[in-house]
């Protein structure tokens, strides 16, 4: 995946964005992220379903109606729910979506966006170092896959505002990244560090196709045995 893919211009041209997730700091995003929260307490529903088939059964076995234990187990589901939403919307409204520098050359602020908001700007010498995690998975001898690679991107602040690493599409053109990374920052000083991590994909135990053998006629002990004196 091209680098600017990841490093683009802001709507207006004043900023350049580092993106991990389109989206982020306004009212649509707000949307979208009202219904990203309802598809994860959906999921979260159906995943409960076969305890809640299993609960109506029971109830409808003890004696309860089929209406009344569809009814309770509605119930439950939306009780779920709500215990759940407080915890899914904030881990929604915290993540970060795209990193803003500005001005859009030699940036001297740097802000987060995350979920439907933006964070206050902030100087760019509080930002330490943007870290640069590259996995490469190489094929075992024989392996006909290609090598595999994943990138991890981490921006690291003297306050740790975002010390969590976010995942680069599959395909990123790490080099590229590097150097737009480098063009960007490298006047304010920001080192932009990579570290790449180089194993062997783990070679498949073969599947044993045989059971016990048992030894027969031609086995080491076929020809022995006891002999009597005569």
């Amino acid at each position: 995946m091209p680098a600017d893919e990841l490093i683009r211009r802001g709507r207006d041209d004043s900023t350049v964005d580092l993106v991990f997730e389109s989206g982020g700091g306004s009212w649509p995003a707000a949307a979208r992220l009202v219904l990203r929260m309802l598809a994860v307490l959906l999921a979260v529903g159906v995943v409960l379903l076969p305890a809640g088939l299993l609960l109506v059964e029971v109830a409808v076995i003890i004696g309860a109606t089929f209406v009344g234990a569809v009814t309770v187990g509605a119930v439950l589901w939306v009780s779920a729910v709500l215990v759940l939403w407080p915890f899914v919307s904030a881990g929604e409204l915290r993540t970060v979506r795209r990193v803003q520098f500005a001005p859009a050359r030699n940036p001297a602020e740097l802000r987060f966006v995350r979920g439907a908001r933006a964070d206050a700007w902030a100087p760019i010498s509080g930002l330490r170092r943007i870290q640069l995690d590259e996995t490469v998975e190489e094929p075992y001898e024989g392996d006909p896959a290609p090598a595999g690679r994943t990138l991890d991107i981490t921006v690291v602040t003297l306050t740790g505002d975002d010390g969590r690493p976010h995942r680069a599409p599959d395909g990123t053109d790490v080099d590229a990244l590097q150097r737009s990374l480098e063009e960007l920052l490298g006047p304010a000083g920001v080192p932009v560090l990579r570290r790449t991590e180089r194993r062997v994909r783990r070679k498949p135990r073969p599947s044993s196709g045989g059971g016990w053998s048992y030894g027969g006629s031609g086995s080491a002990n076929s020809g022995g045995g006891f002999s009597g004196g005569g």
